[in-house]
């Protein structure tokens, strides 16, 4: 298994969420690295789709996480 960042650049931009959530892992250890990549290559759009650790997640939230991480979530003082 490879830990070298390694996106596939896409035609365009990502615009809808869905597109983004089959397309990258937000939750990769090499995300940063990855969107580094991108940036500096001047890419429009990228995907995870080629990686080794697309299905990888690190620290992804659960619902009540998330909820509580949010400034003004539900039980926030």
């Amino acid at each position: 298994m490879s830990i070298t960042p390694c996106p596939i650049p896409l035609p365009s931009a990502l615009r809808d969420e869905e597109m983004v959530d089959t397309q990258r892992n937000l939750f990769c250890p090499n995300y940063d690295a990855c969107l580094h990549q991108v940036v500096k290559k001047g890419w429009e759009g990228w995907s995870c789709r080629g990686c080794d650790l697309r299905r990888f997640r690190v620290g992804q939230p659960d619902a009540q996480q998330f909820a509580v991480a949010r400034p003004g979530g539900w039980d926030a003082q």
